[in-house]
């Protein structure tokens, strides 16, 4: 039921049962009823309010080509963006990367539609990965990008950055935080971008 008649409603039905009932003879059960269908109007009005903001979202959501939006990735006052759009290739690619000192793997699964970072390090060593291709996750039936490391051989799931099968199986990369903005809001930031 719209939130309008609702209110309508119940005022209407207030009124009855308080006229009828003989009730509303004192100004103070007046005044009260008042503010409660101004209290009442007020949250039909917020209420739009937030369906429009909701609908203007969702409209601006779905023209958002993906492809052109760029993850932001900030570890130790060092920050570089990585183009989805320069991921999103047949096969995908991987970017081996350093942020400042830190060695990265980005990649973004067209599977599942994921961008992802981990630290490259484990065990004291730097892997190196390179596309292993799409599998379902051991125990699921969510189809992710896999990748393998050139040091181990290992077989890495991109989602939870969770080796599957390999020397390494079982341990997971520790993963670093993406933001997503637009092309205009990286170059405001005078941010280095990730060239494949």
């Amino acid at each position: 039921m719209n939130l309008k008649v609702l209110a309508g409603v119940l005022l209407v039905v207030g009124l009855v049962l308080g006229f009828a009932g003989g009730r509303v003879s004192n100004s103070d059960q007046i005044n009260d009823l008042t503010g409660r269908v101004t209290d009442l109007s007020a949250q039909v009005k917020s209420v739009e309010s937030l369906e429009n903001q909701l609908a203007e979202t969702k409209a601006q959501l779905e023209n958002v080509n993906v492809n052109e939006l760029y993850g932001l990735v900030k570890l130790e006052g060092n920050a570089k963006a990585y183009k989805i759009g320069d991921l999103n290739k047949m096969p995908p690619l991987i970017a081996n990367d350093n942020i400042g000192n830190t060695p990265v793997v980005v990649s973004w699964c067209p599977l599942c539609g994921t961008l992802t970072a981990y630290d490259r390090r484990v065990d004291g060593q730097t892997l190196t990965f390179k596309v292993e291709g799409a599998r379902k996750i051991p125990g699921t039936e969510i189809e992710n990008l896999h990748f393998r490391d050139e040091q181990t051989n290992s077989v890495w799931a991109q989602g939870p950055g969770l080796a599957v099968e390999g020397a390494k199986k079982g341990i997971e990369l520790q993963s670093y935080p993406v933001q997503l903005f637009n092309k205009d809001v990286i170059t405001k930031m005078r941010v280095e971008v990730w060239q494949p």
